[in-house]
């Protein structure tokens, strides 16, 4: 004879099952009394199987648990791609709309690069991450129990403590600035964009790990559709702004093409400036530029354009000045290269820079 002692929870379920209560009921009064949720949903599941004479059937949950773990990583993963590229584009954005005359050299750069790459990157994983969350949100509506998985909940706290950190790193950096006499409108705009990206994604995977009892399916759904318009409209605003700033594709390669032009006749410049420094004695000018190539100042490339083929026009002026010559594509501007001279800014088409062999180079 099993001398064993009943447990309280199980007296619990057997007594109130016995005056009516529903399983739903009984699991949620318990679990606010603090039983884990496990314990709860066993001991009910011990009290049918004991009245059906049936034991509840186990189901495996080895590749569920994979599968759920390889959606949250992956969503994750490309959430916070799309998030800092998201980021990092206004970050850009902001310095290039409201320069700082004191940190010409370091902020007022506009990475063409930077922008292209971080466009690329919200333009690969953000509808990964759109796919992929869509995935999960079907699963958990034709399969509730997921929402009660472990693993859910664990990745999910992982990505809030993530945001979270990144939220209170932003209120540091803002109050360390502040204190320092930062009160610049771009700072205001940096530490805005960074408070409302992490808030977004905290507040809206915070409701995940909701009860489900405060939450319903409209609920839900109303929820996610705001997220999902709210993210797809920034990205979307943020990637054809890029456009708009940087230009198009084949105007970056057509301002790429000019700022090599420049390359090569700086180095033409250095080439003529270094045979007069080597030769200023009996110095005289060479005739063509093919003599610099002959006498091995320059490779054969460096005098040619290598879009058109054609060699780049070269003229002495009178003693040790001379100019140089090419046919340009776009306009040069400020913040297209913050190392170059004003000197070799350019408009578009034909034109030419006047230099002295005698003198530095601009």
């Amino acid at each position: 004879m099993d001398q064993r002692p009943v447990s309280p929870l199980k007296q619990f379920i057997e007594a109130s099952k016995n005056k009516g209560a529903s399983d739903e009921a009984l699991a949620a009064l318990l679990i606010r009394q603090g039983w884990p949720e496990t314990d709860v949903y066993q001991a009910i599941g011990q009290y049918w199987g004991e009245v059906t004479g049936i034991p509840v059937p186990v189901r495996g949950r080895t590749k569920e648990s994979s599968r759920e773990a390889f959606l949250y990583l992956l969503a994750f993963s490309t959430l916070c791609a799309w998030a800092t590229a998201l980021g990092s584009a206004l970050f850009t954005y902001i310095n290039h709309w409201f320069p700082e005359a004191v940190d010409f050299g370091r902020y007022n750069y506009f990475s063409t690069r930077s922008v292209t790459s971080e466009m690329a990157t919200m333009a690969v994983t953000f509808p990964i991450f759109m796919l992929v969350m869509r995935a999960i949100i079907r699963e958990s509506s034709e399969n509730p129990e997921q929402l009660h998985s472990g693993v859910r909940k664990w990745l999910t706290y992982i990505a809030l403590l993530g945001t979270a950190g990144a939220m209170i790193g932003d209120l540091i950096w803002f109050l360390t600035y502040l204190l320092q006499g930062e009160i610049t409108t771009r700072f205001f705009l940096k530490s805005a964009v960074v408070m409302l990206i992490c808030g977004a994604i905290f507040i809206y995977y915070l409701r995940f790990l909701q009860p489900a009892e405060k939450r319903t399916q409209v609920n839900d759904k109303a929820w996610n559709r705001t997220f999902t318009l709210g993210s797809l409209a920034s990205v979307l605003v943020v990637f054809l702004l890029g456009f708009f700033i940087v230009g198009t594709p084949s105007q970056l390669r057509e301002r790429q093409a000019d700022r090599n032009r420049i390359d090569s006749l700086r180095k033409i410049a250095n080439a003529l400036h270094a045979r007069y420094r080597n030769q200023s004695g009996t110095f005289t000018m060479p005739n063509t530029l093919q003599n610099l190539v002959e006498e091995r100042q320059l490779h054969n490339d460096h005098i040619l354009d290598k879009v058109t083929g054609k060699p780049y026009v070269y003229a002495v002026i009178q003693g040790t000045k001379y100019s140089l010559c090419a046919e340009f594509q776009t306009e040069s501007s400020n913040t297209d290269r913050p190392l170059d001279s004003p000197f070799w800014q350019h408009s578009t088409g034909n034109h030419c820079f006047e230099l002295d062999a005698s003198q530095g180079i601009p």
